[in-house]
């Protein structure tokens, strides 16, 4: 037995030993070029780097493709260049065939000949569904250099890449036309209408005739959101502003509160909702400053709220009260809007 843990004990030693002795490649690797330069021509672009001692050839990525393999010079031509900016990296290769710890990088594209005009891309995606605003997206438009943006026929900012987050889009159609840029001019446009989403909204659709909105009724669509009521507000198709239904308070009042959680981002909200008060008196206040009483409305009218400046996870709520009369007042599409802010 001593025979046996003597044995295990000068093995268990050996490998320690050998894996302690052992060479690690990592810091036996070549550093990578000093630069890489990459300069556009015509129909080429022409790369070159800095030499490395002790490198036996140079590895070449255009973007996410290797190009270029066992190159021994310090120079190449690329003659499939892109037209739009591409980034290049190069790598140093040992004689083990091990790549340099980093790289080298630049970015580059072909030079665009006199007379040759962009071309427009081939399509236009805008979203209708991102509530922080507009994501604008396109394909690349063959020879453009950059891309001019356009809102409802209005210039509206010049891009180098392919996509725009418009945080200043309104929750209303937008047209927005994009259009390939070069020194030689521009292309025609390509169009497409998005909008910026709601936060939430509820047009009570989702609820029968009849239904009474009771207190802790989450919002439609957002489960942060829900209702306290209080004198049974209740669905009705007797006045509305929207597809066919309201929510009818009389003798009481519906607050939303923005509890479960508290805010989703950093920035300002936007309660907005369509009231018909056809006799009497209603009051708005809220936990942000608004505190308003509206006499009869003569039909629907929009109120809108901003808040303040929130950070995430704030508390914030909004009350409607009618409690001075008997006569109903009429709500429809209540909404939160979120506008990004710092």
């Amino acid at each position: 037995m001593k025979y046996l843990l003597h044995t295990i004990a000068i093995l268990l030693f050996s490998i320690v030993y050998i894996s302690c002795n052992k060479d690690d490649y990592s810091l036996n690797r070549l550093p990578a070029p000093g630069y890489l330069s990459a300069t556009k021509g015509d129909t080429s672009v022409f790369l070159a780097w800095e030499k490395v001692d002790g490198a036996v050839f140079y590895t070449l990525v255009r973007g996410l493709n290797v190009i270029a393999d066992s190159l021994t010079d310090v120079r190449y031509k690329d003659n499939l260049a892109p037209d739009t900016m591409t980034e290049y990296r190069v790598y140093a290769v040992d004689d083990m065939g091990w790549r340099s710890e980093t790289y080298a990088a630049d970015s580059g594209y072909l030079g665009i000949p006199a007379g040759i005009m962009p071309r427009t891309p081939a399509t236009i995606t805008v979203s209708t569904d991102n509530v922080e605003g507009c994501l604008v997206s396109w394909t690349t438009g063959r020879f453009a250099t950059s891309y001019k943006l356009f809102k409802n026929g209005e210039f509206y900012t010049d891009i180098v890449g392919t996509e725009f987050l418009d945080y200043a889009a309104a929750v209303t159609d937008v047209e927005y036309t994009v259009y390939s840029v070069n020194a030689n001019g521009e292309s025609a446009g390509i169009s497409a209408t998005g909008r910026k989403a709601y936060l939430c909204m509820d047009g009570y659709e989702g609820y029968e005739a009849g239904d009474v909105l009771s207190p802790w009724t989450k919002f439609s669509g957002n489960n942060r959101v829900g209702y306290y009521t209080e004198g049974n507000p209740v669905i009705t198709v007797d006045s509305y502003y929207g597809a066919g239904k309201a929510l009818s308070i009389t003798s009481g009042k519906a607050q939303i509160l923005y509890d479960w959680g508290g805010t989703e981002y950093k920035g300002y909200y936007v309660f907005s909702f369509m009231a018909n008060k056809p006799v009497g008196s209603f009051k708005v206040y809220s936990s942000f400053g608004v505190d308003k009483k509206y006499e009869t409305t003569d039909g629907w009218i929009k109120c809108s709220y901003k808040t303040g400046l929130m950070d995430i996870g704030q508390k914030i709520n909004l009350t409607l009260e009618s409690k001075e009369d008997e006569s109903p007042l009429y709500i429809d599409d209540f909404s939160i809007e979120y506008i990004a802010g710092e």
